[in-house]
């Protein structure tokens, strides 16, 4: 039997402002909290969410699926938005932003005379921070956690084909809180002709859909929103 191509929309939600963000330094996975100010930056967000969650869906308040990066400022910023999804969400490492290294808590200013710094702008695949990620593990965990959204989707059609009947397209909203960095990542992985360079996330407190479509076991997407 063949499956019709499975669609989701998925919710992309960039975490509040921190103290390094408004001080444009690179925060990377130093586990700082969100400003006080920006949860009430993030009251629109809230209601926006709140509009989601009131028309209901396959499961509990109106998501197929809740991820979260495991990092406070993503914790902070579902907890604020929608208390009511911690006890559904999926804390996951591998949403993490990218691991800058010792260039964490610097910003362009104090690193712009470093040679290593500036190899590492222009070429940031073949370069790595020292002690960071390198580009093929920052890239490699978000295309595992894709695919394993992918073959969870498709486990699920083919469930309700069974039990149901059903060959029609399904339709399922997942919610991912992360960092700007994993945003523009998954952007450039799923968008035609989009790279991680030309990918713009949403800023801090605020976010996007994109409906993701499933079939040959890869995604593809188009920009419906934000």
């Amino acid at each position: 039997m063949a499956f019709p191509c499975i669609e989701l929309e998925l919710v992309l939600i960039r975490h509040g402002h921190t103290q390094w963000n408004a001080e444009h330094r690179y925060l990377g996975h130093t586990d700082l909290p969100l400003l006080t100010d920006a949860v009430e930056q993030l009251s629109q967000l809230k209601q926006q969410l709140d509009g989601l969650t009131e028309r209901g869906s396959e499961v509990t308040n109106g998501f197929w699926r809740v991820f979260c990066s495991d990092l406070l400022r993503c914790r902070e910023t579902l907890a604020y938005i929608s208390p009511s999804l911690e006890k559904v969400t999926v804390y996951d490492q591998r949403l993490r932003e990218m691991n800058f290294g010792s260039f964490e808590g610097c910003t362009y200013e104090e690193l712009k005379d470093n040679s290593l710094y500036r190899s590492w702008i222009d070429n940031p695949s073949t370069v790595t921070p020292p002690d960071g990620e390198t580009w093929a593990q920052f890239d490699e965990r978000l295309r595992s956690f894709l695919s394993d959204l992918g073959r969870a989707a498709k486990d699920t059609f083919v469930q309700a084909a069974i039990t149901e009947s059903k060959d029609e397209i399904i339709t399922n909203r997942v919610l991912v809180v992360t960092h700007g960095g994993v945003i523009r990542n998954i952007l450039a992985q799923v968008v035609p002709e989009v790279t991680f360079y030309s990918a713009v996330a949403p800023t801090p407190g605020t976010a996007m859909v994109l409906k993701l479509f499933w079939q040959n076991g890869q995604w593809s997407a188009d920009i419906s929103g934000n």
